[in-house]
């Protein structure tokens, strides 16, 4: 029985092939999608999950306040774990780590240097608080003894080649001769601080400056600590308030009104909160809210296709009214037809998610890429996601399935026979007010996903075209070390002036826009701390202002003779700095104008004594459009340039002139290692995160509006095949072939328009609350609605006139022969 029920499954799926296709077509795409999101999600929930003390692991953060202002961070003082192992009892293990935040010159030999990204001083206790898998050697000792090195497999690979590397050397930092004395696995995917080789944490001023390692300076370490079974952190919340308060709230400098402390940030929260920095030094943390909403979006697409799937079986219920009436005729129960037609369902839900697995091994690749990550997908060795994917397909089957299936079986075998039953068109018979309600939400996904996806373009759009204050077009940015002998950026400048298609350039310690600015505290009184506040500190030289292109507002900008404070003969207290300032810094300091604002001296912190201001610059953003503008003080400081900014003449050859750059960098740093970038594509990656979603909406969006246009094609074939004879009819007594269409179309067009009625609020508080993370956005204006709208009404109409041009020119003679 079993057996001809097979046969007759299939028998009947190959006689209706378009029925099959538009059935496996929508199934295969919404299980593709949700296994693809599914797989995303999952990544992105694993991040440091694989650490076997991971439930006890705990990152110690730093806040400060300031009159109700918070101000949290992930880096710690370098000596915060040496005092939790003293201050703070109760605890199992404490242990820390330092990122070399900036790409360090590496030299193997003199042929082969790097510039090396993602090297971590670690303390040996870290091996005890991760699970870093040792290839080769002693890790524990390595790291216990001063300029030792951990290589990960890759790493030492790119270093050595297919040399043994225990026991060789390599130079760090032009300075320092390291030994490899281990290998370490490379770190999985799903780590917040993906280390390429580990250092010994050595302390020794030369290797770790001294203000680096000190209480007054966060310098990006981060501290961690695992706790005994069963112990909850908030019972050492004492201890760990009065280690703060000991160490960094006692100093007499230090205003009454700001305040620090430490909080305790469970492993498992480090890349969901992005509070404290954006999370991690090198993987920004992200939004949970957004999971749960692309996940909401996988479910809603494989939902869209269940629904295609009832629309199109229902629909159809008519070419199989009398297989049920002769089959309830010989005896068939309720239950044996539901059984049958469930497994029809079952078989196509199997189909199409064999498909959607070949589909999400194909399509992977891209997906990563695009999004950055690095998701794996291995069915074979992954039992727990076999399962998921098995009991996924039970369950689509069930739900796309059930419903049709009790309806068909339902059917009385006297009337189905007499083929009095009748669902001629979408709206009329038995299950029309179901299929409705369903193309109605399908279409509200789809829709509500269009104008989603618009509305991020408009963000993105903005982002990258909105002015910032300065010029970033044609500015290549080349990186340097300080060192302490000598200024090689004399040399520099030297060379760079004989580059004919060099316009200008200028040294500073950071860009415009960067996320490398250093803070600093201002006030108009030196004692009166209830009048402190912060802003932004540039330091740079006289070409700084003309390169970039600011828009001076009164004064002027920086010259050579404003000596820099550190140069002056004069004692600290006595010197004052030269400083242009932007507006916002001038209402702030309660200048008034910024012609007012001229010849004024305020209390700046960073350079022990007072500032005047010679300029006033108009407003320009220091960060990403995500923050607001904030005070911004322009000073000169030759000791503190890291970069230099490089004005190309529009129209040159690009090639040639990095390559001009590069001799001349070469000339003045022969053991640097030469690496550049452009402005605005350093200012455009701030936005990646937006672009990359929408990258994805563009993609789930477009998937959602063809899983419900193949349904309404689906519909409308139906449709137009049930009402074949009533077109004949029509045509006879003189209906146009517009009228059919209009005929055919308006009930589907209806519902379209009632789908968009419904998605525009749901997408405009949707919207409005993911605006609300920029300081800079778009407003929401009705056309985004209104054109969205439209496009999903033309799309639908020209999924459905297909199907009624057709039928509306087809011969009525054929159509009324046998009546």
């Amino acid at each position: 029985m079993k057996n001809n029920n097979l046969k007759i499954i299939f028998r009947r799926l190959g006689r209706q092939k378009l029925n099959t296709t538009l059935h496996i077509a929508g199934l295969t795409i919404g299980m593709s999608v949700c296994l693809l999101i599914g797989l995303f999600l999952r990544h992105e929930l694993s991040y440091d999950a694989y650490h076997a003390k991971a439930g006890r692991t705990y990152r110690i953060c730093s806040f400060s306040t300031d009159r109700g202002n918070v101000h949290k961070d992930f880096a710690t003082p370098m000596p915060t774990a040496e005092a939790l192992r003293v201050e703070v009892p109760g605890v199992e293990t404490v242990a820390s780590w330092h990122p070399i935040q900036e790409p360090a010159i590496v030299e193997v030999n003199p042929q082969k240097r790097f510039l090396q990204e993602h090297i971590v001083l670690a303390e040996p206790e870290l091996l005890d608080v991760f699970d870093i898998e040792v290839v080769e050697g002693d890790a524990y000792g390595a790291l216990s003894k001063p300029y030792q090195a951990l290589l990960t497999a890759t790493t030492a690979e790119k270093f050595f080649g297919q040399e043994d590397p225990m026991g060789k050397t390599f130079k760090y930092r032009d300075e320092f001769d390291i030994t490899v004395t281990g290998i370490i696995k490379d770190l999985p995917a799903n780590t917040h601080l993906p280390a390429s080789m580990l250092l010994s944490f050595y302390r020794d001023e030369h290797f770790i400056s001294k203000e680096i390692n000190s209480w007054t300076f966060l310098s990006g370490t981060s501290t961690y600590v695992v706790l005994p079974e069963n112990t909850d952190p908030k019972t050492l919340d004492a201890p760990l308030k009065a280690m703060s308060d000991k160490y960094l709230n006692n100093d007499p400098n230090i205003p009454n009104h700001v305040r620090s402390g430490f909080e305790w940030q469970p492993l498992s929260r480090v890349h969901f909160d992005g509070r404290y920095a954006g999370g991690s030094p090198w993987v920004q943390a992200v939004n949970a809210t957004w999971l749960w909403f692309f996940g909401l979006i996988g479910l809603a697409v494989l939902a869209l296709a269940c629904i295609n799937f009832v629309n199109l079986s229902t629909a159809q219920a008519l070419t199989r009214a009398k297989e049920v009436g002769i089959r309830k005729s010989l005896g068939a129960e309720r239950g044996q037809l539901v059984r049958q037609f469930l497994g029809e369902a079952w078989l196509l839900a199997g189909i199409s998610g064999i498909l959607a697995v070949v589909a999400a091994k194909l399509t992977l690749p891209s997906l990563n890429q695009l999004i950055d990550k690095q998701i794996s997908f291995d069915l074979l060795h992954s039992p727990g996601l076999m399962g998921t994917m098995l009991l996924g397909i039970l369950l689509t089957g069930l739900l796309a399935g059930l419903y049709p299936a009790w309806v068909i079986a339902s059917f009385d075998p006297v009337s189905s026979l007499k083929s009095t039953w009748n669902s001629l068109s979408i709206g009329r018979g038995s299950g029309g007010g179901l299929r409705k309600g369903l193309v109605v939400a399908q279409f509200s996904v789809s829709v509500a996903l269009l104008i989603a996806v618009t509305l991020i373009a408009q963000q993105v759009n903005m982002l990258h075209g909105k002015s910032l204050g300065f010029d970033k077009d044609n500015i290549v940015e080349v990186g340097f070390e300080r060192q302490e002998n000598g200024d090689p950026t004399t040399v520099l400048a030297a060379e760079l002036s004989k580059i004919a298609a060099v316009k200008d350039f200028s040294f500073s310690s950071a860009s415009p826009s960067s996320k490398d600015h250093n803070i600093t505290i201002m006030s108009t009184t030196d004692g009166d701390d209830s009048n402190r506040k912060a802003g932004t500190w540039v330091m740079t030289d006289d070409h700084f202002g003309t390169m970039y292109g600011l828009k001076l507002l009164a004064g002027r900008f920086l010259e050579a003779a404003d000596t820099n404070a550190a140069a002056s003969a004069l004692p600290v207290e006595q010197q004052t700095l030269k400083v242009v300032v932007n507006n916002k810094c001038v209402e702030e300091l309660g200048f008034g104008s910024p012609d007012a604002a001229l010849g004024k001296r305020f209390w700046m912190a960073h350079s022990k004594g007072r500032a005047q201001i010679i300029g006033v610059v108009a407003d320009f953003n220091t960060t990403s459009l995500h923050e607001a503008i904030i005070p911004t003080i322009i000073t000169q400081g030759h000791n503190m340039h890291q970069m230099a900014g490089i004005k190309i003449a529009a129209g040159s050859d690009l090639l040639t002139t990095i390559a001009a750059v590069k001799a001349a960098w070469e000339k003045a740093y022969p053991q640097g290692v030469f690496s550049y970038n452009f402005l605005d594509e350093q200012i455009d990656a701030f936005y990646k995160t937006e672009a990359r979603l929408y990258s994805l909406f563009k993609i789930f969006a477009g998937l959602a509006m063809l899983i419900s246009c193949l349904g309404l094609w689906g519909l409308a074939t139906f449709s137009a095949q049930q009402r074949t004879k009533e077109i004949g009819i029509r045509k006879v007594l003189g209906a146009t072939t517009a009228g059919i269409v209009g005929l055919l179309s308006k009930d589907f067009l209806s519902l379209v328009i009632l789908s968009m009625v419904i998605a525009s609020p749901l997408a405009y508080f949707g919207m409005n609350h993911w605006l609300q993370d920029f300081a800079y956005r778009i407003d929401i204006h009705w056309t985004v609605f209104a054109l969205a709208g439209l496009a999903a009404v033309a799309v639908a109409f020209l999924t459905v006139s297909f199907q009624s041009i057709k039928a509306a020119l087809a011969n009525p003679v054929k159509s009324l022969r046998s009546e």
